[in-house]
């Protein structure tokens, strides 16, 4: 019983071990949020949402990548939060994927005080 025991603990280890070696580091994600081709997808997913961004007219002018809450997304990608203008209750959530031919963006949530602003500016 005790030999039974001991086995299963070890492969239970096994499995643990192996399935923390296949998460991403958030030193390793936080460098694939870096890369130009990510910054420029988006960019584009914000001017998607906001057809002025980046502009005077707009109500985006600014924004910055939250790399304290970056995580590994289980269904595969990284979950990134995007604080516009610098203000913390102006938040995007995206998932970031990588493709065959390059990254997407999916999965926006915006915050509701953003996407009021955003509808009030249409």
């Amino acid at each position: 019983m005790k030999k039974v025991l001991k086995l299963i603990a070890i492969l239970l280890g096994i499995g643990i071990i192996t399935g923390c070696m296949n998460t991403p580091s958030k030193q390793r994600m936080n460098e694939e949020l870096k890369k130009p081709e990510v910054i420029a997808v988006i960019e584009e997913s914000i001017k998607n949402m906001d057809n002025d961004a980046f502009t005077e007219k707009g109500v985006v002018h600014s924004y910055a990548i939250d790399y304290d809450r970056t995580e590994y997304n289980p269904m595969g990608g990284i979950n990134t939060t995007i604080i516009v203008n610098d203000n913390p209750d102006l938040y995007i959530i995206y998932v970031v994927k990588k493709k065959n031919q390059g990254y997407t963006v999916g999965g926006g949530v915006v915050s509701g005080v953003l996407n009021k602003m955003v509808e009030e500016n249409k």
